[in-house]
């Protein structure tokens, strides 16, 4: 794929994929394109309008926010959409990953797969191997941008969020204070704020989460290395006596899909550390927004219902953003 720019012809795999400077960089054009909506501008120089250029939409693992924000944006671009259908194909009776993308990179001039699995790493790897196939019989490249992969990352979300933060930091990065809360040991959505934050020049992390939820060791490792300072609690009450308090808290989804029995068997209890009550409203600082990937669970949400139209309210801009 030709380089119009930096970013042109790059899979991304991870947060780190793409510099501080970078990632700085996407946030402003992002925020010129939004500027540029809202107002009735003119759309254009924002597109890509390559018919040439094939996205494949190739989600093994389900979804709804992430999956309908990719297909809107391949729409936006004026592109060729392909939407892979594992339950219908024959991917449901043990065909071969790499031969199916290997199949469908056949199909187009250049192609761009947006990946969400249950595989871990499994855009690093088809980028290695479809890369050398593709030298070899001289054509462009595929891309592969991670919409997911199991526990690991979610960076395209994570760029969503740090944009929403500058957005309501009134776009300074100087600091952020962020409270991070629910279900973090297996949340993706989080685990790519340990490089994603790195955009703000000081950084204070504060893990809410009981133990069998907490964030695991090698991400918060990451985050020191990276300078931030992580404090930790085991729930949102104890975090509220704390006394030092954020004004945006992040909240993710516990995901009992990826729990084994033993976690799952106390559910309601973990759930209840990490739940918002409207009993604490009055202990929040004054300016708090409350942040959330979306969707929420349906019967059991962490952020409740009640709290939809107060002004804590930042997660329904943050989906907005997603466009």
């Amino acid at each position: 794929m030709s380089r119009t720019n930096r970013l042109q012809g790059r899979t991304l795999a991870a947060a780190a994929d793409l510099s501080v400077d970078e990632q700085r960089y996407l946030y402003r054009k992002t925020r010129e394109l939004k500027l540029a909506w809202t107002s009735g501008g003119n759309l254009t120089p924002f597109r890509i309008s390559d018919p040439e250029l094939s996205v494949y939409l190739m989600f093994l693992e389900d979804s709804t926010r992430t999956k309908e924000s990719f297909r809107n944006a391949a729409k936006f671009h004026d592109v060729m959409l392909n939407v892979f259908d594992a339950s219908s194909s024959s991917f449901r009776k043990s065909e071969s990953l790499i031969d199916t993308v290997k199949m469908l990179f056949g199909y187009g001039r250049r192609s761009i797969f947006i990946m969400r699995t249950k595989m871990e790493g499994v855009c690093r790897a088809l980028d290695e191997q479809l890369g050398e196939y593709a030298d070899r019989i001289g054509r462009d490249r595929p891309v592969f941008i991670n919409a997911g992969d199991g526990r690991h990352e979610h960076p395209t979300q994570e760029f969503l969020d740090e944009f929403t933060f500058l957005e309501q930091r009134g776009w300074d990065d100087s600091h952020i204070h962020v409270a991070l809360i629910g279900d973090l040991h297996h949340g993706r959505t989080v685990h790519s704020k340990a490089d994603g934050l790195n955009i703000f020049r000081s950084v204070t992390v504060d893990l809410v989460a009981p133990e069998e939820l907490a964030l695991p060791a090698s991400y918060k490792s990451r985050m020191e290395g990276n300078g931030f300072e992580i404090r930790e609690w085991t729930s949102i009450e104890e975090y509220l006596g704390s006394g030092d308090i954020s004004d945006c808290w992040y909240f993710t989804r516990l995901q009992l899909e990826r729990m084994g029995d033993e976690v799952r068997e106390r559910e309601s209890e973990l759930r209840r550390a990490v739940t918002f009550r409207q009993r604490w409203l009055n202990e929040l600082p004054g300016n708090t927004r409350f942040f959330h990937p979306l969707p929420r669970h349906r019967e059991k949400p962490v952020i409740p219902s009640f709290l939809d139209a107060t002004s804590l309210n930042g997660w329904d801009g943050q989906s907005i953003n997603g466009y």
